[in-house]
């Protein structure tokens, strides 16, 4: 099913398959591995499917979210944050760069502002999907999180105020 070395995602952090035992999957941390002082993660066989792991996105399928996401204009909507929290834990791709979309476009009418609950959910989906967009492009998470901030800026107009 798993192969050594396989790069996974699991609640938004990458994860490098360390070994394949008969009864379970170990799995290490992928970046950061240095401060994770050598973490590994067991999985249980018969835990796998609802363990919320999954592979990676390709690259084309990566471009096709950038386009689809970032690229079309869209209006700020109002979000709720409960919800948004737990869509975060779904481990999709699509959702978490949709909710980063709403939260920026949400931050640019408000001058830079974000109150607390959003700023915090806005910065650990913008952490989740930097990782795997990273792991993804073969570059590190800061990077990654650049290309995200650029492509919203790039493709978005920002909405105009009227007085």
């Amino acid at each position: 099913m798993y192969k050594v070395g396989e790069l996974l995602v699991r609640f938004g952090k990458i994860l490098q398959v360390a070994e394949v035992k008969i009864d379970c999957l170990v799995l290490r941390p992928f970046f950061n591995s240095k401060s994770s002082h050598d973490l590994t993660y067991s999985i249980p066989n018969q835990n796998l499917k609802s363990g919320r792991l999954r592979r990676l996105v390709t690259k084309k399928q990566l471009e096709l979210l950038f386009t689809n996401i970032f690229k079309k204009t869209s209006t700020a909507k109002e979000i709720n944050v409960t919800e948004s929290k737990v869509s975060l834990s779904s481990n999709d791709l699509a959702d978490s760069l949709q909710l980063i979309k709403t939260l920026w476009l949400e931050k640019q009418t408000h001058a830079g502002f974000l109150p607390g609950g959003r700023l915090s959910l806005y910065q650990q989906a913008l952490n989740q999907v930097s990782e795997e967009i990273a792991a993804v492009k073969g570059t590190l998470p800061d990077e990654a999180k650049l290309l995200v901030l650029t492509s919203l800026s790039k493709g978005q107009k920002l909405p105009t105020v009227v007085n």
